[in-house]
């Protein structure tokens, strides 16, 4: 006998598209109230508090390692479970829902930062995007890349594989820790340079100390000397604002997992458009050279599509509190940081205070105390999350520097957070730790 399904779960079973746009619309009402709001970030703690009940983080828990990995919305992560779900019941044809909406989530990414949608790859994260250029760029034996003292083990290292494959040479630029002048860096970074360099890479903001390269004046170097100028722009994302179209660079990796707090999972890949079909894909499928721009770059065949698609829904909740709001919070919240923790005796502070360099990292460190201990200390009495910093190979970005904490301010968090931090290092430096 054949079993008869219920019309009604019939009917259920065929309305992914209509679930989806009633899931969509919801969302949109729920952060329609983040609009509001004076632009007075550092008084209005009415709005920031209404803010970050937007979040699951605990009342009272001070997290601040958002340079690592940033906390998902309440609304963002609720529309992402919808999703999963969507998936379970109708796998192909929700699938094909999900997978349809590709260009208007790469539109709407190109939009967010300063570029065409033919520039845009939807990755999986930076990493991804960094080793798509890296292996895919042609470069031959004796071939000079520059790179910076701080750079994240997702970019140097590609390139040290580079190589040992191929035979092109590595020079490390050091930067002052930290920096005074943007200029100075870019005196460096121009110094280094030989008639065998072809490429100038480094990250838009370091992740050792959070210093934000001069990108623009390095990217017209690198135009007048022609050389490709290449950027991890992991801490970048969701941090701060900026036009990749206006700061001139050839491409630009970066993640949505931290600073645009959206699942881990998704990230873009921007390529000049006149450097396109000088990068050749990793991975190809089926008709990838039918491909038009940047796309190529993101032809992975069976991707799980809803962490694709959840990423459009993380720049809609940071648009409706606003980039110019969130950027303002974050750098208000850092420089406060740096001001006050550099009045305290014994802490030394590794991030300009130059707010052309610096806006929501702060990495420092209190002479004679380890980082980990500093991290413990600091979670432990006063409920505050921090990335550790410590010498030797485990930090490969840093092996013979810094011994201290890097504390990231999003705009999730708020002053008093930065006073316990504050209070933690004072009574630390003081020798009020926890084993005396």
């Amino acid at each position: 006998m054949v079993g008869k399904s219920n019309p009604e779960t019939r009917r259920a079973s065929m309305s992914g598209s209509d679930d989806f746009a009633m899931a969509k619309s919801a969302f949109a009402g729920a952060i329609q109230q983040l609009a509001t709001g004076t632009e007075d970030w550092r008084l209005d703690d009415g709005y920031w508090a209404k803010v970050r009940e937007q979040f699951l983080m605990p009342e009272g828990f001070a997290y601040m390692n958002t340079g690592r990995l940033g906390s998902t919305p309440r609304p963002v992560l609720d529309l992402l479970t919808h999703y999963w779900r969507l998936m379970a019941e109708n796998p192909s044809e929700n699938s094909s829902i999900f997978e349809n909406r590709q260009e208007e989530i790469r539109v709407k990414a190109a939009q967010f930062v300063g570029a065409s949608p033919d520039e845009i790859a939807l990755m999986r994260n930076t990493t991804e995007g960094l080793v798509t250029v890296i292996n895919g760029l042609d470069l031959k034996q004796g071939d000079e890349v520059l790179h910076s003292f701080h750079e994240h083990a997702s970019n140097l290292q590609p390139w040290q594989l580079k190589a040992r494959r191929h035979g092109i040479e590595l020079k490390e630029v050091p930067i002052p820790t930290p920096p005074k002048d943007p200029n100075d860096i870019l005196n460096l970074f121009e110094d280094a340079i030989t008639p065998r360099t072809r490429v100038i890479t480094t990250a838009h903001s370091t992740t050792v100390t959070g210093t934000i390269m001069p990108l623009k004046e390095l990217a017209s170097l690198c135009r007048s000397r022609n050389i490709l100028c290449l950027i991890d722009g992991a801490h970048a994302l969701g941090q701060f604002e900026y036009d990749l179209h206006d700061l001139g660079i050839d491409t630009h990796a970066s993640t949505s997992h931290k600073w645009l707090c959206a699942p881990a999972g998704t990230g873009l890949l921007y390529v000049r458009e006149e450097l396109i079909d000088r990068i050749w894909p990793n991975i190809v499928t089926q008709n990838w050279y039918l491909e038009k721009g940047a796309r190529k770059y993101d032809r992975l065949s069976r991707r799980p599509w809803p962490q694709v698609a959840i990423l459009e829904d993380e720049i809609d909740f940071h648009l409706a509190i606003g980039k110019a709001r969130i950027e303002r919070r974050t750098r208000g919240l850092g420089s406060y940081l740096r001001e006050k923790a550099q009045e305290i005796a014994g802490v030394t502070v590794y991030t300009g205070t130059d707010p052309r360099l610096s806006c929501g990292v702060t990495t420092l460190g209190i002479q004679g105390v380890d980082g980990q201990e500093i991290h413990n200390y600091l979670r432990e009495r006063y409920d505050v999350y921090v990335s550790p910093r410590t010498r030797g190979p485990g930090y490969p970005a840093d092996p013979g520097g810094f011994n201290g904490i890097r504390v990231s301010t999003a705009y999730y968090n708020t002053f008093e957070q930065v006073d316990r931090v504050l209070q933690g290092l004072g009574e630390i430096a003081e020798g009020k730790t926890m084993r005396s």
